[in-house]
């Protein structure tokens, strides 16, 4: 199934995400799960995804950013970090996607609905940041995933977009320069 993250700038200018790192909690450590390469222009989200959307396997109708097959995003225990660059060289923590105990915070696997964020400026590790995705863009017809990969937030408090099958430490925590991360999966809740 389609597993995918979403980094949405939401600042005024283009974040080089080279080296910037997504980790998951794997067990009670912390684990490096993608390596990101490329960059994201302001006002507009940087798609990672686990299949290319010519995959048989894939739903998705757009591109990704990047594939990786090391994504992988947890039914339960769902703990993402997005960090500047290397944790274990110094990268800061930039943002988190859930929280790591029990059930994603948003999301359902059964209706393969995504884990959106939905306050851009909250705390990636409160509930009230995250909301299970209600509309569907950018899946092959007939898809019944909920969820907007590769669309920018639409304006106002609910403007993050973050689909999971699990969360995403990258979707999630803005600042000033840095992307907001969003987690995307429809197989999994969030």
């Amino acid at each position: 199934a389609d597993e995918w993250v979403e980094l949405y700038n939401r600042s005024s200018v283009e974040v080089d995400l080279d080296g910037w790192t997504i980790t998951r909690l794997v067990g009670d450590v912390d684990k490096p799960m993608v390596r990101l390469k490329g960059s994201v222009r302001p006002g507009t989200t940087f798609l990672i995804a686990n299949f290319a959307p010519d995959d048989p396997r894939s739903r998705l109708a757009v591109r990704p950013h990047l594939i990786s097959s090391s994504l992988s995003l947890p039914n339960t225990k769902l703990l993402l970090r997005l960090y500047d660059g290397d944790p274990e060289k110094g990268g800061r923590l930039v943002d988190v996607a859930d929280d790591g105990a029990g059930s994603p915070m948003a999301g359902d696997s059964q209706a393969k609905g995504a884990m959106v964020r939905v306050l851009l400026d909250g705390d990636g590790s409160n509930p009230e940041s995250w909301a299970t995705a209600r509309e569907s863009m950018g899946w092959d017809p007939g898809a019944t995933e909920r969820g907007t990969p590769g669309a920018s937030p639409s304006p106002g408090p609910a403007s993050a977009s973050a689909a999971a099958g699990g969360a995403t430490a990258a979707q999630g925590d803005e600042r000033e320069a840095d992307p907001a991360a969003a987690a995307s999966a429809p197989d999994t809740p969030t």
